[in-house]
């Protein structure tokens, strides 16, 4: 177990993206949630900083976007947590860094236990193709469950072939948990709360939008 007693990291090399900040400037691609939520984060709770390298890499990506668990929340509005994440830009940090930071960092929080309003247990269908993408799926459709287990869920990367699904289920599809689809992909939390509807995933905004009925 991590001592309590060790102090969040200083970094030399990287630094937390002003998630306020970018969110005032770019409020329609970049959502974040109230300053209240940020304000009232507790012990436990899961949420999403930007790590930003600085200086910049001459080339390839200088951020990646990963969860620390709150650990404390200090009087002043400061805050400090442990990595989850395995980081991947990066390669100082590691799996239960301790991190500190304040509620302008914070680009998104995870929902508490008691808010999930789906089964993480039950399962959804998932084309193989759309598991091997860099980011999220690009489609998720509802239709009424088949057995107990499953959800009802279909998960696609939204570009397969017309003949992609004509051939044996099990060599291009997967039975995935709900639960492990959105620690994969934190965007699919908001289409299982709503429980129905066709969704696609608008890169531009980091989010899934809900098809009009037609």
């Amino acid at each position: 177990m991590t001592d309590t007693t060790d102090p969040a990291l200083v970094p030399a090399e990287w630094g937390l993206l002003d998630a306020e900040s970018q969110n005032l400037a770019f409020p329609d691609t970049f959502p974040i949630p109230s300053r209240a939520e940020r304000e009232a984060l507790r012990t436990g709770d899961m949420v999403k900083l930007v790590f930003v390298l600085d200086p910049p890499p001459a080339s390839g990506p200088n951020a990646e976007r990963m969860w620390v668990e709150v650990r404390t929340a200090g009087p002043d509005g400061t805050f400090d947590g442990w990595l989850t994440n395995q980081p991947v830009v990066i390669t100082s940090l590691a799996p239960s860094a301790l991190v500190a930071f304040e509620a302008r960092h914070v680009a998104g929080i995870a929902l508490r236990k008691e808010e999930v309003t789906f089964d993480v247990n039950l399962e959804a269908v998932v084309s193989r193709r759309a598991l091997k993408l860099h980011g999220p799926p690009g489609w998720a459709g509802f239709e009424e469950p088949l057995a107990p287990s499953d959800s009802g869920w279909t998960v696609t990367a939204g570009d397969e072939a017309a003949d992609y699904f004509s051939g044996d289920p099990a060599e291009v599809t997967q039975i995935v948990g709900l639960g492990e689809l959105v620690q994969r992909y934190p965007a699919l939390v908001e289409v299982f709360q709503a429980g129905e509807g066709e969704w696609v995933y608008r890169p531009e905004h980091r989010r899934y939008v809900r098809l009009k009925d037609t």
